[in-house]
């Protein structure tokens, strides 16, 4: 088994650091988890779990989203800290990788653990040619499209009318 444990803000910084910088986390992390999931489908025994700074009382890893965990520390705990507890704790687990750039708090203190660290600039080329190969070349990541407008009233009584559901 491989795990890939995520330090979730600093990915998100170097992924997605325009919608960071706008202070849209949820649509941020909305974003990066779905592209786990996807990373994930196209590889085998294999999971990730997203770690969070956080407010309150944080929050343990969550059940899996395809593979996908995501916790939050706690108010006073860096992610940094949860995110070496969780390395403790998979220890004997299988493959453990620690994607971060935070060389000061994290990829320093590996050190012991046979966890291996991966910048987050590296796995996000990871991250993209794999999804590349999975999609097949060319193919890009789907767009949202913008809703088409809505039907004029004579559309829809027209509509109505055929299917029995009003009278002239």
């Amino acid at each position: 088994m491989k795990t890939y444990i995520v330090d979730g803000y600093n990915l998100l910084w170097k992924l997605s650091s325009a919608l960071m910088g706008q202070g849209r986390l949820e649509e941020a992390r909305a974003g990066l988890e779905g592209r786990l999931v996807e990373f994930l489908s196209a590889v085998d025994n294999t999971e990730a779990l997203v770690v969070y700074d956080g407010q309150g009382r944080g929050s343990p890893p969550g059940k899996p989203r395809h593979g996908v965990r995501v916790a939050f520390s706690p108010s006073g705990t860096p992610a940094d800290e949860k995110i070496l507890d969780y390395i403790q704790a998979s220890a004997d687990q299988g493959e453990v990788f620690v994607v971060s750039s935070d060389r000061k708090d994290i990829t320093r203190r590996l050190g012991g653990t046979r966890a291996i660290p991966v910048p987050s600039e590296e796995f996000i080329e990871i991250l993209q040619r794999r999804l590349d190969s999975f999609r097949g070349a060319g193919e890009s990541a789907p767009v949202d499209e913008e809703k088409p407008p809505a039907p004029k009233n004579s559309e829809v009584d027209d509509w109505l009318h055929q299917f029995g559901m009003k009278d002239d």
